[in-house]
Formats: structure tokens, sequence, C-alpha cells
């Protein structure tokens, strides 16, 4: 892709995507580096290779979207089980605000609330959702680089009655996930002075705090966690994360096509980490699920797979499909997966394009996928 190219597509999309345009397809892979720096920086490791598996499984038509969801994202499910998709809406230039809907139990839409920007001037662009236990939702809003933000719903009959912002001045926060008071939020890219190296990190906030202010360096004191991408063509990091039943934080590095498996202690901090598995070259490995069993699953954006990881740390490819329109609930850019009623959900991006992406075009439907398990 040339630079024209780039820099007309940087004018279009904020934040996020008009980076995600420069990947490539290749992965290179290094043994792992036991040095920590600072909040316990890890690069890719060859130690939990495995082949991977092939056993396909067919996704079919979960739910298309409404024309005001062109681009859906990422999924929570509340205490009380409404299924929340959030609508970050990069596509059709960018022209629409993102949004949140829940997806009713007959397949209708609920719209929560269309995002506006910091004091309420422009779009909101709403990505990783995460509910805590009293029914509060945290979103992050990816302004764009030191624009970006965590905030707290306060929901009522599926309307948001106050908005706070926990964290602001972020650069790419994705992935969001609440644990035992404390939000977690993986951020792509985290701003090194070594400019040849590419650092991404998961920050950690009280669910009280308010207006945090992230200074997007190594000594942040909310950064929990700094990870290297060795990967030169595909200069990013960490995406999708989960909690298993223990306490085990789980989550993919993009750029690099691996699953990292972190340890807290009691005081939830980081005790240790290591690479918990490698998946197929090229992947991209967005969102992350885990299922009652403990298995995991991930999103292969890239390469429009739904990628398994066993307890065993078994690598399986259970859903692959080639360029389409998901018209039938064909995967079309996964981004987003999560574990529900039995069965995978996930959302397709269907936006961007490039060497080392499946993906060739973007149009309707919109539309989330499901996976039915059968045996887990």
């Amino acid at each position: 892709m040339n630079k024209n190219n780039i820099t007309h597509l940087k004018n279009k999309l904020a934040g996020l995507v008009c980076l995600f345009t420069v990947f490539g397809c290749s992965t290179h892979m290094a043994q792992s580096n036991n040095k920590s720096i600072n909040k316990g920086e890890v690069s890719a490791s060859l130690a939990s290779v495995k082949t991977s598996n092939t056993m396909l499984n067919s996704a079919s038509l979960f739910a298309s979207l409404p024309d005001y969801c062109p681009t859906p994202d990422a999924f929570a499910v509340s205490p009380t089980g409404e299924l929340t998709l959030s609508c970050v809406n990069y596509a059709n230039k960018g022209l629409q605000a993102g949004v949140l809907v829940n997806i009713n139990n007959d397949n209708t839409f609920t719209k929560i609330t269309q995002l506006s920007g910091p004091n309420n001037k422009g779009k909101g662009r709403p990505m990783g959702l995460a509910y805590a236990p009293d029914g509060s939702l945290f979103v992050a809003d990816n302004q764009g680089v030191g624009k970006a933000r965590l905030l707290k719903l306060t929901l009522k009959n599926n309307a948001v009655i106050n908005t706070q912002v926990v964290a602001k001045g972020m650069s790419s926060p994705n992935g969001v996930r609440y644990q035992n008071g404390y939000i977690y939020v993986t951020q792509l890219r985290v701003p090194s002075e070594n400019k040849a190296e590419t650092l991404s990190g998961i920050y950690r906030f009280k669910a009280t705090d308010t207006n945090i202010l992230v200074t997007n360096n190594t000594d942040d004191p909310h950064l929990l966690f700094l990870a290297k991408t060795v990967n030169k063509q595909r200069k990013f990091g960490l995406d999708g994360l989960v909690f298993d039943a223990q306490g085990n934080l789980f989550v993919t590095n993009l750029g690099d096509d691996l699953i990292y498996k972190l340890t807290l202690d009691a005081n939830n901090n980081l005790l240790s980490q290591s690479t918990y598995a490698t998946l197929p070259k090229g992947s991209g490995p967005d969102g992350l699920t885990i299922d009652p069993q403990g298995n995991l699953y991930a999103a292969g954006f890239l390469t429009n797979q739904v990628i398994k990881i066993d307890t065993h740390q078994n690598v399986t490819v259970i859903a692959s499909y080639p360029d389409n329109n998901s018209e039938n609930g064909e995967l079309d850019q996964p981004a987003d997966i999560i574990y529900y009623k039995g069965s995978l959900l996930v959302s397709n991006f269907d936006l961007l394009t490039g060497s080392g992406i499946a993906n060739t075009g973007h149009g309707k439907p919109y539309t989330v996928s499901e996976i039915k398990l059968i045996d887990n």
C-alpha cells in the first residue's frame, strides 16, 4: 500500500482503523526474552508452539444488524443476561457515530445510546465493553491518539442516565474486562523511547476511579503489563482479553499471533507471565473468550477464522472462511467473540483490507455469526 493510500485512509477513519491498514501477513518469532522492563514486558516466544489442527465447524447467521451498526465490534453480557454490542462505525467514511445496542432474545435490537466525543463534541467510537456486577457498563471510546477514554455508563431500562470518565488521554484502548473491582484495558500501542520496537500494554484502573490522565509511557502507574511485538510487518500488540474461573488473565497479541497468560496475586498485581499458545501464522487474533470448561476461543481477524485453544494448550482452527459478504453468517473479518448460551457469537467487522487480510471490501449485510458448540 503506497503512502498516498495510507494518508487517504487516515483522513477518513479514526484511531485504530487507520493503523490496521498497514498490516502485513508474515510473522517472525524470536526466543523469549525473560528480562522484565518495568511492568513485566515479554516478547514473542517459541516455548508454547504446537502444530495447529483444523476441525471446521459451520457458522450460521445469528443476527442481521440495523443500518446504524455497519461496523460491529465488541460484546458484553450484563448481570441480568442482556447481550450488548458496540458498533464503532468506522465504515461509510465514519459519518455515523458509534452506538451501543442490545440484541434481544427475538433478535430485535434496542439502541442503548449513540455516543458523542469528549465535551459532547464529535462522534463516540465505542470498542471494548465490560459490565460490573452492579450493572455499570465500562466502554473504551477510541477517539484516537491521546484523546481516547474509558467511560463508565450507568444504565436504567436500557438507557444511559449517567456517564463518567474513568480515564482519558489514551492512545488506542481496545479490549475491556472487569475483575474484582478493577477494569483492565488493552492498548495496541504504547509509545517507546526506542522507535524501532513495538510495545503494547494492559492498563488497570479501579472501577471507582475518575478522570485518570494516562501518560502513555512505560512509567504510567496504571500500566500493569507490557509486551513487545516482534513482527516488523504488523506493529500492533495486545488486543482481546478474558479471565478464567481461577482469575488468570489471558490476552491476545495481534501482531505476533500469540496468547499470553498472566497470573495475578491476591492484591491483583502481576505475579507472572508466560506465552500460553502460538496461533496460526498471520491469523491476527483479536477478541478472546472462554467457555465453562476453560477452553479459549480467539477471533482470527485477518484470516476469517475462529481458533480454539483447549485446556491442554492444543490449538485448533474450528472455523475458516474465504472472503464473503456474510449473508448466511459466514465469518467476515471477525473482531470479537463471546461464549453465549452454548454458542460462540462473532461480530463481523468487514472493513479493513490489504496485504495478508482475507477481507476485500465492506458492504451489507452487517452481521453477527453463531457457531454452536456441541462438544466442548
